[in-house]
């Protein structure tokens, strides 16, 4: 009897590590909590050809939680990918798969499109990406892989990290070729705190691709608003001057939060969003106030004030109490005559409701 104990307690510490270790890779993949385990949330079908057709990729998923969920619904960022699930509700520990379809019929371009599966029972959509480069003959890998990184190609300098709630992880991929005629050996240098990054292959022949997989955890620096995680490449043993570069915005948790923590948590409202100021001359500053008030329950935090302009001068309270009332002071110097000029303000707050908050300031330069 003991023996048999002793080995239900072993199976139990096995699973709840295998449930463990699903869940934190669901967090990895998606940065939040969710119900549908999926087997990657990007696929690369790198090269091809315009004239090559319809092209198909699966997407495999695994239902982690304890209860039958169903996908309600995808709604994919454009009529070129076609996505198509089954909607008869999915067991606990089952598994299934959406199908994807390229249409290929936009013309010779890199493409990157997004397919947003809402799922019962998920606090938040899942976002799936699909990503490759129809090419045209004659087109040369250095005209699709325009942004140079020694004698590495991508489809663009600086990589799209997207929102992620501070506290949580998002991992993503990019793809990358070898533009030399020479063999590439690829490593990381000089990387950045909270983020971790591989390639595959680590060799990469001419003319060939490679996968960066790289994953941004926001515990290892906290920092608020639009940040930027960069590793240098080191190609042959010699680091090339640009480097790898991910931004994304980095908020406040909201998705992992019960109803009573939200309706106990801060808020911001703003008695309007945009002030008009107006017509004004070049080099002639302009001074703006904007009300704002915090009816929550808690003290609200503003963590960071994001501006669009160097030409920007705010003032800006960094702890607002529960129930108080307070205002913004914005001088502004527009630069360019004969325009109509948009300021922008981006607050980065503590409260869940409005993690992100844009405030406008406009007018004519003559």
């Amino acid at each position: 009897m003991n023996t048999f104990r002793r080995n239900t307690a072993v199976l139990l510490c096995i699973i709840f590590i295998i449930s463990a270790f699903s869940i934190d890779r669901a967090y990895a993949q998606t940065g939040h909590k969710v119900s549908l385990k999926f087997d990657k949330v990007t696929h690369n079908f790198g090269r091809i050809s315009i004239d090559a057709g319809p092209q198909e990729c699966e997407f495999s998923y695994t239902n982690i939680s304890d209860k039958p969920v169903v996908i309600n619904n995808i709604l994919s960022s454009c009529g070129c990918s076609v996505p198509d699930w089954s909607k008869a509700p999915i067991m606990p520990g089952k598994s299934g798969k959406i199908k994807v379809t390229y249409m290929n019929d936009q013309g010779a371009y890199p493409f990157d499109k997004s397919l947003t599966v809402y799922v019962s029972s998920s606090a938040k959509p899942v976002l799936l990406r699909i990503t490759g480069v129809v090419y045209e003959k004659g087109k040369s890998l250095a005209e699709m892989f325009p942004a140079k990184f020694g004698p590495l190609g991508m489809r663009s300098a600086v990589q799209n990290g997207g929102q992620i709630e501070q506290g949580l992880s998002k991992s993503n991929s990019e793809n990358i070729v070898n533009l030399s005629s020479q063999k590439v050996s690829v490593k990381f240098d000089k990387v950045s705190a909270g983020l971790k990054i591989s390639i595959n292959p680590k060799v990469i022949e001419p003319g060939e691709s490679a996968t960066i997989s790289y994953t941004i955890d926001t515990k290892a620096n906290e920092s608020w608003g639009r940040t930027r995680h960069s590793a240098s490449f080191v190609c042959n043993g010699v680091e090339v001057p640009d480097k790898f570069v991910i931004e994304s915005v980095i908020l406040t948790p909201y998705t992992t939060l019960s109803k009573e923590e939200i309706d106990s948590s801060p808020q911001i409202y703003a008695d309007r969003s945009t002030v008009d100021f107006g017509r004004t001359s070049v080099g002639k500053k302009v001074s703006v106030k904007f009300n704002l008030n915090n009816p929550g329950k808690k003290g609200l935090r503003i963590y960071k004030v994001e501006t669009n302009g160097a030409s920007m001068n705010v003032k800006c309270p960094g702890y607002v109490p529960a129930g108080n009332k307070f205002s913004i002071e914005v001088t502004v110097n527009p630069k360019v005559r004969n325009s109509e000029e948009v300021f922008t303000l981006t607050l980065i707050t503590n409260s869940p409701e409005r993690p992100l908050v844009n405030l406008f300031i406009t007018g004519i330069v003559q």
